[in-house]
Formats: structure tokens, C-alpha cells, sequence
């Protein structure tokens, strides 16, 4: 779940700057090259993501949205379930 969050994330964000290339997202989410691979495809067999060119969906956005949402409340209730390193993609 947060790996989806952190490509989701750095795709997004990449976006917002311009055009979202495979290494940046690379960077921007601390992915290895073979989980750089697989979680793409991931997501563009779940249509949260588009290859090519690489950019979210709608359904990608609402991911986003919700996961926010729960880590949002998830905090408010005291827990810390959802890994926060304050080194986040994105600001929320």
C-alpha cells in the first residue's frame, strides 16, 4: 500500500514539473530498477497508471486521496501503523 503511494506520489509530482520520467519516479520513490519494473505494471494492470506516455488516472488520484485520508485518521486516533519517515514525496 505505501509503495503504491510512493509511485503514485512521485508520478504525481513529476507531473506537476513537467513530464514524468521512469528514473526520476525511480529516485523520488527509492525504488531498486527490478521493483521499478513490477509495480508499474502493477498499477497499470489495477488502471491507476498509464505507461505511455507514464502519468495517473483518475482511479490513481482517488488512491492517493484516500490513502491520505486514512493515514490522516490513522494519526488523529494515536496509531502508527503507516510508516512516517517525514521524508515524504509529497506534501499532503
Amino acid at each position: 500500500m505505501e509503495i503504491y503511494n510512493d509511485v503514485l506520489s512521485a508520478i504525481n509530482l513529476e507531473l506537476t514539473n513537467g513530464e514524468a520520467k521512469p528514473s526520476r519516479v525511480q529516485s523520488l520513490s527509492n525504488l531498486a530498477y527490478d521493483n521499478l519494473v513490477r509495480y508499474p505494471n502493477e498499477l497499470e494492470t489495477k488502471t491507476m497508471i498509464l505507461q505511455n506516455p507514464l502519468r495517473i488516472t483518475k482511479k490513481g488520484r482517488d488512491y492517493l486521496q484516500d490513502y491520505d485520508r486514512i493515514k490522516a485518521f490513522m494519526s488523529e486516533m494515536g496509531l502508527k501503523y503507516l510508516y512516517t519517515s517525514g521524508n515524504e514525496i509529497y506534501e499532503t
